[in-house]
């Protein structure tokens, strides 16, 4: 029996040492994404939103995952950086640059970028408070009476471009930046018309990337099907995989853009549509590519072209550690100057008279991807079916961000409603957060008939 014993001590020994191995890579791949996530949050709510650091991380990181409450962070105002690891794995760093915002440090520190300053004068939209629509809007802030709460932090609503209601947190005022996730998308594609206005781009350019040319199958892909999320392209949108396509490309990429642009195709352009981030980033990095081929000052670009002549002072567009802007997730600008973004979709890309979006392009973004999208354009949602915005017209288009940012624009109503915030588990949109806006827009009066 005794020559038994051994053996079996080593074979329980060497199990034990696998088991802790892999559990190890599982846990450092999970201490990789979220000290990253936590790192770079913190870093662009305290240096971008101006906010305290205690506040951010006492107030911003619940109903995610346990693990992120572990993670202890350092924020350090001199150098201007935030880092943390959880026991000693997945260190991470997350770098302020004025003018650029917040980037993780991923195969060094990001890359450095000069900032050429822009005039900036922002201006100030007309205000006269609809006291119905007023009492609406605060009812989004009222959590007591909800049965899960819903973490609203700044509401603007626009009838005619002018403020008719508006409400902030406590803790956030009508000049805080908040940020965007995915309604950045909508703002590449207002870019992207830009370019297009300037002569930089057509809409059914192919042979995007270097290595999408000769018999790559990905050289057909146009910036329409990207526009349109109908690429072909593979990409895992799941934030709860630590090893998703989405996970690693925000937060363990130096290139995001480049990474997203070296997945497989799986379905030919424009025959499928599937909802992806990366193939905004590829936007990003295509944009980049020609604005600087033709000389422009890609980094101001978005200041110069279309910040400063809606008067937003407040916009920060953050970068991959690369340089390139994260066209998919990261925008901040106050809550205002994010329904002066949606009022120049309401107005066909016109502002005090002058056209800065090409004429067509809201048409362009309100179309419906592919026959079988009533719900998606070209990177805005639409309600086509009134499945995404309830109660509201089928005519509404929405930027859309993750834990519920929203721009809607409703042209039946020549408005505009913004609501910002964490809208995170048990909370749905459906069950907490949509009625409130459908009582919402429905105490906006119904304009006149334009003549």
């Amino acid at each position: 029996m005794r020559k038994f014993i051994k053996p079996l001590i080593l074979l329980l020994v060497l199990g034990g040492l696998i088991w802790a191995v892999v559990f190890i890579r599982g846990l450092n791949a999970k201490a990789r994404i979220g000290v990253a996530y936590k790192a770079k949050i913190t870093c662009s709510e305290v240096f971008v939103a101006g906010r305290n650091a205690e506040e951010v991380l006492a107030h911003d990181f619940f109903g995610i995952d346990p693990i992120l409450e572990r993670i202890p962070l350092q924020v350090d105002p001199d150098a201007n950086t935030v880092s943390g690891s959880l026991y000693g794995l997945g260190k991470s760093t997350a770098y302020f640059r004025p003018g650029l915002g917040c980037a993780l440090a991923v195969d060094g520190p990001p890359s450095p970028v000069q900032v050429t300053p822009v005039n900036m004068s922002p201006e100030t939209l007309p205000t006269v408070i609809n006291p119905e629509v007023q009492t609406a809007a605060e009812a989004l802030f009222n959590d007591d009476a909800l049965a899960h709460p819903i973490v609203t932090r700044g509401v603007v609503v626009l009838q005619g471009g002018t403020v008719v209601a508006e409400y902030y947190a406590d803790g956030f005022t009508p000049d805080t930046p908040q940020q965007s996730w995915s309604m950045a998308k909508s703002i590449t594609h207002a870019l992207y018309g830009i370019a297009a206005k300037d002569g930089l781009v057509t809409i059914n350019d192919t042979h995007l990337m270097p290595d999408w040319q000769g018999e790559d199958p990905r050289a057909e892909i146009s910036l329409d099907a990207l526009m349109k999320m109908s690429s072909g392209l593979a990409f895992d949108e799941d934030y709860a995989g630590v090893k998703s396509d989405v996970n690693l490309m925000l937060f363990n990429r130096r290139d995001m853009g480049g990474y997203a642009a070296s997945r497989p195709l799986l379905y030919a352009p424009k025959t499928e549509w599937a909802y992806s981030s990366g193939t905004t980033n590829i936007l990003s990095k295509v944009l980049r590519t020609r604005l600087e081929a033709a000389g422009e000052d890609y980094h101001s670009y978005p200041q110069r072209k279309l910040f400063a002549p809606l008067g937003i002072a407040s916009a920060t567009f953050e970068t991959d550690p690369d340089g390139t802007f994260v066209g998919s997730s990261y925008l901040y600008a106050s809550p205002r100057d994010w329904a002066k973004l949606g009022q120049l979709y309401l107005q066909d890309g016109v502002w005090n008279g002058t056209q800065i979006l090409p004429e067509g392009w809201t048409e362009y973004a309100r179309t419906p991807a592919l026959s079988n999208t009533p719900y998606y354009g070209a990177q805005w949602w639409l309600n086509q079916d009134q499945g995404r915005l309830p109660g509201l017209p089928k005519t509404a288009f929405m930027m859309g961000g993750h834990d519920g940012q929203y721009v809607i624009v409703l042209p039946s109503k020549d408005a505009v409603i913004v609501r910002l915030g964490i809208l995170r588990p048990p909370a749905t949109f459906e069950q907490d957060l949509g009625p409130l806006i459908e009582a919402l827009y429905k105490t906006l009066p119904t304009p006149p008939k334009k003549l």
